[in-house]
């Protein structure tokens, strides 16, 4: 497998745009933890890395959302899908996760775990549905109001294993 320079570029760069903006939106911020939200909204994009998949030896782009809603102060529930088609590949993964958020200063760190049900063909293969696993970590940054900025890296298990690289927008309420 060949990792394209320029397809890890995009997501690095709003990574740390996130980071940037997320940090000076965060100045007069009240409550950067989130503590009053109930649910959340968060659509994202992002790429795989697969790793021995049978039929996926390329990197390819992956677009999704995630729907969550606080169950302790600190713990949300998470459910959500990601697919993506590419390098004749079909991918779809329907996700739940248990998130615990942590806040580090003017950030809030998340880690995660949960089950996935997977439809997945590869190049020359039969299109087939697993079950699996993941377990990840994040950041969330406040941009302002009820929007914040949320990186991901999610490593998955079945078939074979992958790591996900996601970002996006999560609208808190």
């Amino acid at each position: 497998m060949q990792i394209k320079k320029t397809s890890l570029l995009l997501p690095a760069l709003m990574f740390i745009m996130g980071f940037a903006v997320g940090a000076s939106a965060q100045q007069g911020a009240d409550d950067v933890t989130g503590a009053n939200v109930i649910y959340e909204f968060a659509p994202s994009g992002g790429q795989i890395l697969p790793n021995q998949i049978p039929g996926m030896t390329e990197i390819i782009g992956l677009g999704g959302a995630r729907f969550g809603f606080r169950m302790a102060p600190r713990v949300f529930f998470e459910t959500g899908f990601m697919s993506g088609n590419g390098e004749g590949v079909q991918y779809r993964n329907v996700f739940g996760s248990v998130r615990v958020d942590i806040p580090v200063e003017t950030l809030v760190g998340v880690v995660f775990l949960g089950a996935d049900a997977l439809n997945y063909q590869g190049v020359d293969k039969d299109l087939k549905t697993f079950g699996g696993g993941h377990v990840g970590g994040g950041v969330q940054a406040l941009l302002g109001g009820s929007v914040w900025f949320r990186s991901n890296m999610k490593f998955n298990i079945n078939p074979g294993t992958a790591m996900i690289i996601d970002f996006g927008l999560s609208f808190r309420f």
